[in-house]
């Protein structure tokens, strides 16, 4: 698995009912990217999992800290803090940190609600009715409209109910990172040293600056 970069979700089948208008699409995604914008700060539960084309790389789970860019990820594997600029991951197997300044790419493939701005521009949208884990849900598909855009192909499933978005699909290339939401927990309090590398919770780790 590309534990590295990557954060990927298990989902499971989904069954249409009929393609929607665009227009309808739309308006799914705006009601579901404010539902999570009103939840101010969140904590995401996630199940994980990566395929270059149908061969499955491995599945991980973790928990996701968002406010706005910033983020905070931990998984059995790793840790990583990114405070919208800057990205520290540590790896205990090493005890070594990475630092790097990440791509728009490489955030499209951590951050589960990329959609929040993609959307508007520059994508295909197409919407079918579907259900996931027993839910009711709206399948909205997402399509670059040009070939050097970061995230190719998206897939957001998104319950009918609340306007939930429960997995995103992300494909970039021949790689698709799939991220599912087990649990969702909004207007959570953070300050900015959760996104920021505690140096005195790692003192012997070695620093290996890739910036």
């Amino acid at each position: 698995m590309r534990l590295t970069r990557f954060i990927f979700a298990l989902c499971l089948a989904m069954f249409s009912t009929g393609i929607m208008a665009q227009k309808d699409a739309r308006k799914v995604l705006d009601n579901a990217a404010s539902k999570i914008r009103k939840s101010g700060n969140v904590k995401v539960d996630f199940t994980a999992t990566s395929f270059t084309g149908t061969k499955e790389e491995g599945s991980i789970s973790g928990t996701l800290l968002l406010q706005g860019k910033k983020f905070q990820l931990t998984t059995p594997d790793m840790v990583s803090w990114f405070n919208g600029k800057t990205e520290w991951t540590y790896l205990p197997e090493n005890d070594e940190v990475n630092i790097t300044q990440p791509t728009d790419k490489e955030i499209q493939a951590v951050n589960p609600y990329v959609f929040l701005d993609l959307y508007k521009k520059g994508y295909r949208i197409s919407m079918k009715e579907s259900s996931l884990r027993g839910t009711a849900t709206y399948e909205v598909h997402l399509e670059a409209e040009r070939s050097d855009m970061a995230a190719q192909e998206l897939y957001i499933d998104i319950r009918k109910s609340d306007n939930m978005p429960l997995c995103v699909r992300v494909r970039q290339d021949k790689v698709w990172n799939r991220i599912s939401v087990r649990n969702f927990q909004g207007n959570q309090k953070f300050t900015d040293a959760d996104f920021t590398f505690p140096r005195d919770r790692y003192p012997d780790a070695e620093i290996i600056d890739l910036r």
